[in-house]
């Protein structure tokens, strides 16, 4: 029988391994399937696991991607990364999306950032509601509504300045989302990109959405 969540809406530190490793396995098996993600990978790094997810962002016309105002480009140092972005066009902007757990509030947590060679993507306010905000959510996240907020933190790993979702929601959003559904490991993260994600342009694609498998273990 599938492991269900233990305590739902919150997340032990192995059913979030699980769940990422479930839905990087999914990716593997199903990437073929779908053009949106670029990459799916469980990285461990300073004794935390974390599940990362690349995500290409079309060319932009050059009228509308100027950005007055530098920043130093964030590092690239993972090697799956570097070999996704030799895959990539030169003037392509990928989007970096970190998935961890938060020790406090025990559900997924969000940070995003850009990578791009020209370096029009600096982690700032403009960046965020020009670039990465589809419209639908503008008023939603002006008003700080259910998705608690967007901010601009330190990465607790690399230690870069990057956009951040506060999980301090979370578990409303959840309980929300899925009522008395009981869920698997796989099926809580992808309820929770569902309900995160959309704001800052993450969304499941059809084809891993619609994939029923086996949960991986570590």
């Amino acid at each position: 029988m599938t492991n269900r969540i233990s305590q739902f809406p919150v997340l032990t530190t192995d059913e979030f391994k699980i769940a990422s490793a479930t839905l990087s396995r999914r990716f593997e098996q199903l990437n073929s399937s779908q053009s949106t993600w670029l990459s799916v990978n469980v990285l461990r790094e300073e004794q935390c696991t974390f599940l990362q997810i690349l995500k290409a962002r079309p060319d932009l016309n050059e009228s509308t991607t100027n950005i007055h105002g530098s920043a130093e480009p964030l590092p690239i140092e993972d090697d799956d990364e570097e070999e996704v972005l030799q895959n990539v066009r030169p003037s392509s902007v990928v989007i970096t999306y970190d998935v961890l757990l938060s020790p406090s509030y025990q559900v997924p947590m969000l940070y995003i950032s850009f990578i791009d060679a020209q370096h029009r993507y600096p982690p700032t306010m403009e960046t965020l509601y020009r670039y990465l905000i589809p419209r639908q959510f503008t008023e939603q996240i002006n008003s700080v509504g259910i998705i608690g907020g967007i901010t601009i933190t330190d990465h607790p790993l690399t230690g870069s300045p990057v956009f951040f979702i506060h999980p301090c929601q979370t578990a409303a959003v959840m309980e929300a989302s899925v009522g008395n559904k009981e869920l698997t490991p796989v099926e809580y993260l992808m309820v929770w990109i569902g309900a995160m994600g959309g704001c800052v342009g993450l969304n499941i694609p059809i084809a891993l959405a619609q994939n029923d498998d086996t949960p991986c273990s570590e």
